[in-house]
């Protein structure tokens, strides 16, 4: 007999320690997921913290195929503010399994609502988000059953940082895959690789899963092949990636001394990566007040371009390179007068 919305709402109000007993009893003679959701409530109600953050955490992990993955996580969340409230040590230690838990939910749904999104979905694939939608599963099956065979290289990175894997040459692979997946994207590919960054970086920033340099030096290799980055496209970019704008001037001279031979062996590699800096230093000349209270900044700047205009006046500088000497001249001029 299901209970009725009276004694649902009687219980729920009810501070006497029968309710518990009752509950208990109706549910351990088969009754169904009302009466567990009515009694982790009545613990939170109650203050019994700890019972609530068991009971949901259980909840969570229940093989019972009615109970959807939003649900799940639904449980999760209040079972980890269950926790956080509770004064019991034992249960206050659960909290880092339980944000593990609700992560690799998190991890879970993205996969299913990519799957989700397809417009002509397979049967395999309407199979696998039936899958999906049931209990959490282990993230080593998310990875090697789903987020693999589907390409969704965002989400395995994702399922690497939540289990804490770590391998350089995997993390580097799938770093390049994410490059090369944004810019392939017809419609404005470098406004959607700057958003996919900004997002990327928000969750795995001060990380080793997002390492900040090698992927601003992939980008301008890319940037420079592919033809589809402007060369003004990095000022906001490195805002987006708390890179400083001297760290990145660093990294250009770097790149161009030392880095790759075809900085300066290839003609349009060597005119790209020039007018990278020379859009950065025009973008900062736009407020000059603030740029000569930053010595640093200045001296950086100056010595990216100086070494830039130097190679520019040689006998056997490339013509798009000896174009932009005299902006580069005029640049130098205008930094050296901040000092």
């Amino acid at each position: 007999m299901e209970m009725d919305e009276e004694t649902k709402r009687n219980c729920f109000q009810s501070k006497s320690p029968y309710v518990e007993k009752f509950l208990t009893y109706e549910i351990s003679n088969g009754r169904d997921q009302r009466y567990l959701d009515l009694l982790w409530r009545w613990y939170e109600k109650s203050g019994n913290y700890d019972k609530a953050a068991t009971l949901l955490s259980r909840l969570a992990d229940s093989t019972r195929p009615e109970v959807s993955l939003s649900q799940r996580f639904s449980y999760l969340s209040h079972a980890i503010m269950c926790a956080e409230a509770s004064n019991d040590e034992k249960t206050r230690a659960c909290l880092e399994d339980l944000r593990d838990k609700v992560e690799v939910a998190r991890i879970q749904i993205s996969i299913r609502d990519c799957l989700k999104g397809l417009s002509n979905p397979s049967p395999a694939q309407r199979e696998a988000i039936r899958t999906l939608d049931g209990p959490i599963l282990p993230l080593q099956d998310l990875l090697f059953n789903f987020a693999v065979p589907l390409d969704l290289f965002k989400i395995q990175l994702s399922i690497y940082h939540c289990g804490r894997l770590y391998h350089e040459d995997t993390i580097m692979d799938l770093w390049e895959k994410i490059l090369d997946s944004e810019l392939n994207i017809n419609d404005d590919p470098a406004e959607r690789l700057r958003c996919s960054l900004k997002e990327l970086h928000s969750i795995f920033n001060r990380t080793k899963y997002f390492p900040t340099e090698w992927i601003v030096r992939r980008l301008l290799a890319k940037g420079a092949t592919s033809r589809t980055i402007d060369p003004s496209f990095y000022f906001d970019l490195i805002k987006d990636v708390s890179m400083s704008s001297n760290q990145f001037l660093n990294l250009l001279l770097d790149e161009y001394r030392n880095g790759d031979p075809f900085w300066s062996k290839d003609e349009f590699g060597q005119k790209y990566i020039v007018k990278v800096g020379i859009c950065h230093a025009e973008a900062l000349l736009e407020n000059p007040n603030d740029l000569k209270r930053k010595a640093e900044l200045v001296g950086s700047c100056e010595a990216l371009l100086s070494a830039f205009s130097l190679d520019s006046r040689l006998v056997s500088a490339t013509p798009s390179l000896r174009q932009l000497s005299s902006p580069l001249s005029v640049l130098l001029h205008r930094l050296n007068g901040l000092r």
